[in-house]
């Protein structure tokens, strides 16, 4: 497998990521709420921005560099991810907000060939997410595009990445 860059993150401050992400008007329920199938893809949108790097024709466009970017870059990639699982902790209903959620994320937990992603979602107004809307967490792992076979985490992309570490949420059992 061929060397894959470093994460430059010497400018960033260690500990978990704010990402803004906006909410949209199709993401409401009948009920004037955030649909759960929203949420997720909120978490992912957040995850994406934070961890996937651009192909370098959109970084010359303007597309944003990511904080931390894995060694992966969409279609065509020897490498790529698949979501081995999910969870989402719904702890109040989220209304729909025009200047968006800010979901709060960081690595709870670095394995060989995965990553456990942690979350909260979170509203500008509570920047210290002392009442969070929901918790969750994503469990990624790193394959081998063309084998689908699992592939480890080098030690430069690690190194990188363990800047973005923090201690796992807690979930209700």
């Amino acid at each position: 497998m061929p060397s894959h860059a470093a994460v430059d993150a010497s400018h960033l401050t260690p500990g978990p990521l704010d990402i803004p992400i906006a909410v949209r008007w199709t993401d409401l329920d009948a009920y004037g709420h955030v649909n759960n199938a929203a949420v997720v893809r909120l978490l992912e949108e957040a995850r994406i921005a934070a961890f996937w790097q651009p192909p370098a024709e959109q970084l010359a466009l303007g597309a944003p560099q990511p904080p931390a970017a894995l060694p992966i870059s969409g279609a065509g990639s020897a490498l790529s991810t698949v979501i081995a699982s999910q969870r989402i902790e719904y702890l109040r209903s989220l209304e729909h907000r025009r200047d968006g959620v800010v979901v709060r994320l960081w690595l709870s937990r670095l394995g060989g060939a995965s990553l456990s992603v942690d979350y909260l979602v979170l509203t500008r107004d509570d920047p210290t997410g002392a009442t969070p809307y929901a918790r969750a967490r994503t469990v990624v792992v790193l394959v081998d595009a063309g084998t689908g076979r699992p592939v480890r985490l080098e030690q430069e992309t690690r190194s990188g990445l363990e800047r973005f570490t923090g201690e796992p949420l807690q979930f209700r059992d």
